[in-house]
């Protein structure tokens, strides 16, 4: 095949080719128009012509007349050129789909969609005021009807209960006169038709006539409150008043005629703001006024319950300050008989005065306070502060007399038992004497001489002290504590000194093992001389300790340590 065949089989190919695209974009955009002239159909099928006929027998006037003129004049022009324009746009995008300019013919079918969205949205506009309207219509004839029946029903309220509603019955008449007037030309308006102009009466009517109603509810309930039950209160707390004055009762800066006087004017104002229908600061008065008539309330109860407990308490009192009162005395008759056997320190007698000063005050203030109570002058609810300080006081004072009651009791013992010490304190001076006897010593230091004569006298003028006439028993309990501290450093030093005697015979014995060394025999003849000459045991211990240590070291301490553990050991036996 040449060259030009070729080329004729191609261009009949794609002939073929556009042939078939337009074809099938033809069919596509008649089967597109005939769906939406399908929706146009439709849309000029509803019988809103029907719909606004029916419309004109709502007899409409004013605002109302003139938004269904609106409606009829839009649907009016669908019918006179908006329906034939879809019809033609139509026409008009199957007539540019036969060619081949697809983008003029894809314009024009936007255009008629856009056409029908057009469409649609006036007629719905046109239904939905339509629906608005008759709605509108049929909701103010009937708030007519129900305003009428409701104003009747309020009005035959006011007029039956008159008496209910106390002062505020003017106010009410003529809150419900301007609401009928107002209802009277919303039943105008309704009935030629001007609900636009109806709806906006309406609105404010329907919310006065809902005010109307709550405070015909509210208020006779209210006026009962300030009219009846706060006066009949008001009666029975000055009935009250009177009553517990008469009976003697004293109030706190007498506030109750004041406050009495004051709710009074209180209940005057909040019947002007019922008068004026301010119900909101009605109930705040009101609540004011409650919390006063509470708090007088409540103080007559507390003041009458104090009485109770003040006579009660100070009853009470009276018994404890007796008992208390007996107490100081028979410690004044106690100290009066100890003070001949014992010297006491403590200024017991001094205390037992400042007692006796304190309870006579106690007993004063409750005899200030049956005064006031027979003189009608008191306030029984600012005593129980001062009634629980007297009995603080009283039983601080009890509590010292007991601990001064049971020391003074304590006596006797405490002198038998320093007695006891002082027997056993001689019997240990004996021991220790019996001890350094046994020793067989040459003679006794100075000072443990010294010491020893010093422990003997003190114990022999704590003896004479616990003999006397009167017994200084605190001086004498430092004395003991003193002797018997004394006599413990005796007996320990009677050890050492024993200890060293025994342990400078036992090195001289280990001197004599090592004569060869000069310088231990001249520590012997030393040690000797500080024995048997000084009686400084201690010092010959260390002499001879020193010198036998440079040739055999630890040898003191090791005969030290021998002793020791045959004096443990001895005294082990002993105790068995």
């Amino acid at each position: 095949m040449t060259q030009i065949g070729h080329i004729i089989i191609g261009l009949i190919v794609v002939a073929a080719a556009v042939y078939l695209f337009v074809f099938v974009s033809q069919r596509l955009t008649a089967r597109k128009v005939a769906k939406l002239m399908v929706r146009r159909q439709e849309l000029k099928d509803i019988p809103m012509r029907d719909r606004l006929v029916n419309g004109r027998k709502m007899s409409l006037t004013g605002k109302s007349l003139k938004q269904f003129q609106n409606l009829e004049a839009i649907y009016s022009q669908l019918e006179a050129k908006g329906f034939d324009n879809v019809e033609e746009q139509a026409n008009k995008v199957l007539f540019e789909s036969q060619g081949i300019n697809f983008v003029k013919a894809n314009q024009a079918f936007k255009q008629l969609k856009q056409d029908i969205d057009l469409l649609a949205k006036d007629i719905d506009t046109v239904m939905q005021g339509l629906n608005d309207l008759e709605q509108l219509d049929h909701a103010h004839k009937t708030a007519v009807t129900e305003l009428e029946e409701k104003y009747k029903a309020l009005r035959k309220v006011l007029l039956a209960q008159s008496f209910s509603f106390g002062n505020a019955l003017d106010k009410l008449e003529e809150v419900l006169g301007s609401l009928e007037d107002d209802f009277a030309e919303f039943a105008r308006l309704t009935e030629v038709g001007d609900h636009a102009s109806a709806a906006d009466i309406y609105e404010t009517l329907a919310m006065e006539t809902n005010q109307l109603e709550e405070r015909i509810a509210q208020i006779p309930d209210l006026y009962t409150e300030i009219d009846e039950k706060i006066p009949a209160q008001q009666q029975e707390l000055q009935a009250t008043y009177d009553q517990m004055t008469t009976a003697g009762f004293r109030f706190v800066e007498d506030f109750v005629p004041t406050a009495l006087a004051d709710i009074e004017k209180q209940r005057q104002f909040t019947l002007d703001l019922l008068q004026e229908l301010t119900l909101k600061k009605v109930n705040d008065q009101l609540s004011a006024m409650h919390k006063q008539i509470d708090y007088i309330y409540d103080t007559f109860e507390k003041e009458y319950q104090a009485s109770v407990d003040v006579q009660e308490k100070v009853d009470e009192l009276r018994e404890y300050l007796t008992h208390t009162q007996k107490q100081n005395h028979d410690l004044i008759i106690e100290l009066d008989r100890l003070t001949q056997d014992y010297i006491l320190n403590k200024d017991e007698n001094g205390t037992v005065k400042n007692w006796e000063m304190m309870l006579f005050s106690v007993e004063k203030h409750l005899d200030e306070i049956q005064l006031g109570i027979t003189n009608h002058a008191v306030v029984f609810t600012t005593l129980g502060t001062s009634l629980l300080e007297d009995h603080a006081r009283l039983g601080m004072v009890e509590k010292e007399q007991m601990a001064m009651w049971q020391s003074l009791q304590d006596l006797p013992g405490i002198v038998k038992a320093s007695q006891n010490k002082v027997e056993l304190f001689v019997e240990g001076v004996r021991a220790i004497q019996r001890q350094v006897e046994r020793q067989g010593l040459p003679g006794i230091p100075e000072r443990y001489l010294v010491f020893f004569n010093q422990v003997t006298d003190m114990l022999s003028k704590l003896e004479q002290q616990l003999h006397a006439a009167r017994v200084d028993v605190d001086d004498m309990q430092r004395q003991v504590s003193i002797v018997g501290s004394d006599l413990d450093n005796l007996q320990s030093e009677t050890n050492q000194m024993i200890e060293a005697a025994a342990l400078t015979g036992r090195l001289v014995r280990k001197a004599n093992q090592l004569r060869q060394y000069p310088e231990v025999m001249t520590a012997v003849q030393q040690a000797q001389q500080l024995y048997n000459e000084a009686y400084n045991y201690e010092q010959a211990v260390n002499v001879l300790g020193v010198a036998i240590d440079r040739i055999e070291p630890n040898t003191t301490a090791t005969l030290q340590q021998q002793y020791q553990q045959e004096m443990a050991n001895a005294d082990q036996q002993f105790q068995l």
